[in-house]
C-alpha cells in the first residue's frame, strides 16, 4: 500500500522544497531515502517517526551531529502532506514549529488539498 507524498506550497512559497534544498547534498540524499521509506510504509518507521499531536507527526533524521525534522500529516487516506521542516536544537519539538505546521495543515484543508 503506497502513499502519495505531497509537499506543502502556496502560490508564492515552497517551504518544504526550500528546506530540503538548504541542506547539504548528503543530507538531502538521506532525506529523500527516508521519504521513499515513508511513502512505502509510513507505519513501519517507528525508529524515525513520532506522533506530535492528534494530526501531526514528525519525520526524524540525525545526520552530521544535527537533528533534522519534517512535520507531516495524513490527508484523505493515502496522502501524506509534508508541512514544515526545521533543524531541531532543543530536546523537545518547539511549540512554534508545531504551530507553523498546524497553520499550514489548516490552510491546506481549506483549499481542499490543492
Amino acid at each position: 500500500m503506497e502513499f502519495n507524498i505531497k509537499f506543502y506550497k502556496t502560490a508564492t512559497q515552497k517551504p518544504i522544497d526550500d528546506f530540503i534544498l538548504s541542506l547539504g547534498e548528503n543530507t538531502q540524499i538521506k532525506f529523500y531515502a527516508l521519504l521513499k521509506r515513508l511513502r512505502e510504509n509510513p507505519f513501519g518507521l517507528k525508529d524515525c517517526t513520532r506522533k506530535l499531536t492528534k494530526e501531526l507527526y514528525e519525520l526524524r533524521l540525525y545526520y552530521s551531529k544535527k537533528w533534522f525534522r519534517i512535520i507531516y500529516a495524513f490527508y484523505q487516506g493515502k496522502i501524506i502532506i509534508l508541512l514544515h521542516g526545521f533543524i531541531k536544537k532543543k530536546k523537545r519539538t518547539p511549540k512554534k514549529e508545531i504551530k507553523i505546521a498546524e497553520q499550514r495543515l489548516l490552510a491546506y484543508k481549506k483549499t481542499g488539498g490543492k
